[in-house]
Formats: structure tokens, sequence, C-alpha cells
């Protein structure tokens, strides 16, 4: 992609959605280095009202007046996930760059004609797993990289959380978009992913149906080609953690949220001594995404590619068929 920025430039923000997600996007911002939030649409004019009353920026009522506005930059797409292909597609050849909620797409052929229309139009599109550009992952796999684990050979995650179910929520309605495994256990697989920089050759799920139909909690197990195994667990209806623990040859690393970045991480040698890991950063974590993001629309290093959107994907649809 050409740069159309420098790195001073401001990056003026535009929000589809009004949602919890958009919310925390829209509280951070703020505390961003280059970021600035310009307008925020919803289907009603009320419900983007009431948001910018608390975040900022000029509601608009409806997806398209937002991408037809000049003054929009990027667009940060917080919608159902039924909604991303559509309406990145829509934004894309509007003229703006995509931040896109996780998962990106409902499956790899939708990423695919995401990416190449993003291609197409000299635009920038990632998928937004924020805690990959946070500083606490760099240094994660930094350290791994340098052997201070040895080699990895079991990881385990989890990411469960609970909310009452309701037909009124997206991630309990059934389908493609929904699931536990489409809001949460994407994250677990793309971590996993990460830090292996491998793709599983071995998929399966054990999933547990809701009455609604979609998988309110689930288990999976991944086998890498280098021989490791990971398996994680998640859930929306379960009251649990969203740890994760990586074991290698020559010792362990805990981490108690592994996707926010705040808690650091430790690790622990054989012996059973511990070092504690954290990284300084006054920046929130959706700050950190949105100016990263900023960074790539300038020139900068790419910290969530087509490749990895599209093999994370291709594991989730392996694993949405589960038994």
């Amino acid at each position: 992609m050409v740069s159309d920025m420098n790195s001073q430039t401001p990056l003026r923000w535009g929000i589809l959605g009004t949602g919890m997600i958009a919310g925390r996007f829209a509280a951070d911002l703020p505390l961003s280095q280059r970021g600035i939030l310009t307008a925020v649409a919803s289907r009603s004019l009320e419900s983007a009202t009431a948001f910018t009353k608390l975040h900022g920026g000029s509601p608009v009522a409806g997806y398209d007046a937002l991408l037809s506005r000049d003054d929009v930059d990027a667009v940060y797409i917080s919608l159902p996930n039924t909604l991303h292909h559509e309406w990145t597609l829509a934004a894309l050849d509007a003229g703006k760059h995509v931040l896109c909620e996780k998962p990106m797409a409902l499956s790899e052929a939708e990423a695919v004609e995401m990416f190449d229309r993003a291609e197409a139009t000299n635009r920038l599109l990632i998928e937004a797993f924020m805690y990959r550009a946070h500083p606490q992952t760099r240094l994660l796999r930094e350290i791994i990289a340098d052997g201070a684990i040895g080699e990895i050979r079991l990881i385990r995650t989890n990411f469960t959380f609970h909310r009452e179910a309701s037909t009124t929520d997206a991630r309990f309605q059934p389908g493609p978009g929904g699931g536990g495994i489409m809001d949460v256990g994407c994250y677990c697989v793309d971590f996993t992913r990460t830090l292996l920089s491998q793709e599983p050759d071995r998929v399966q799920s054990l999933l547990h149906r809701h009455e609604f139909g979609v998988d309110d909690y689930a288990a999976g197990l991944l086998g890498f080609p280098g021989g490791q195994l990971a398996t994680f667990t998640c859930g929306m209806t379960v009251v649990s953690d969203q740890t994760a623990h990586i074991a290698g040859t020559e010792g362990r690393i805990e981490i108690v949220r592994f996707w926010q970045g705040k808690e650091g991480f430790s690790l622990i040698d054989p012996q059973g001594r511990e070092k504690k890991y954290e990284v300084e950063e006054e920046r929130p974590i959706y700050a950190i995404e949105a100016d990263a993001f900023a960074e790539v629309v300038g020139g900068a290093p790419n910290w969530n590619d087509r490749a990895n959107t599209l093999g994370n994907l291709r594991v989730l649809e392996i694993l949405r068929q589960g038994t």
C-alpha cells in the first residue's frame, strides 16, 4: 500500500456502530498519539447522538452517510460479524482505511475478497486483534524467540465470560457469525498461531450448543507440524478466567489475561524460580491499536497482515463444525 500520511499526520476516525466495543475504542482514542474521533454512525440518529455525547465526534444517521464524509480518513467497524464483509467493502470503495473488528469475516473466502478490494483501492485493511499491537506481545515473542523457555511443546489458553443469553445479542444469534468460538475462541487460536508462527495441521473441537443454536462454550485442540500441541477453552456463559500457559523444554510462561497486556507475564524456570515481565505503557490498549494502525498507514510494517487473518479464519471454519 502506498503511504498517504507522514509519521506526524493525525488520523481522522469514523466509527460504524455504537456497541460496547465501539465505546471502548472511542473512550481510548483521545489517549492515542495520532487518532482523532470525527464522526460516529448508527442506524438511528438518537443512538449516534447519545454515543457522541459520551465520546465526542459528530453523530451521523446511517453508515453510508459517514462513509461519504471527506473529513474521515479511517473507519473502525465494530458491527455484528455478519455485517463486517458488506461494510468493509463499502468503506474501502469510499476511499477509507479500515480497522475491522475480529473475526474480520465469516469465512476465508469473504476475507480474500475484502483484502483484494483493499489492494485494488490502495487502502489499508487490518483485522482488529488489538493485543497483537501491544508492546507486551512483542516482548513475549522476543523472549520466546531468544530461547527463554527452550522449545515450546504445549500451549493452553482460556477465554470465557458470562453473559445472559438474549435474542437481541448478535453473539447468541444462530448462523456463522454467532457463538463463543467466533467471539472469543478466535483470540485463543490467533494467540497460539502467533507464538508458534505455524499453521496447525490437525484441528478438533467439542461444542456445547445453547438452546438458541450457537456454541455458548467449547474446547479445542490444535496440532502443529513441529510437534507442538495446543488446547483452548472458550465460552460466553461460563465464569472462568482468561489465562495462557506456555510450556517449553526449559521453562514455562504464565499470563493472566493474554489479550490485554495489562498485568504482564511470568517466566518460571525448571527450579520454580519466577521472573516477572511488565511493559511500561501509559496508553490503553485501543489507543495503542489506533496508533499502530496509523503507523502502518504511514508505511510501518503491518502487525496483523493478510496471511495471518486468512490463516486464523481457516482454523475457525473447521472449529465451528465441531461435535
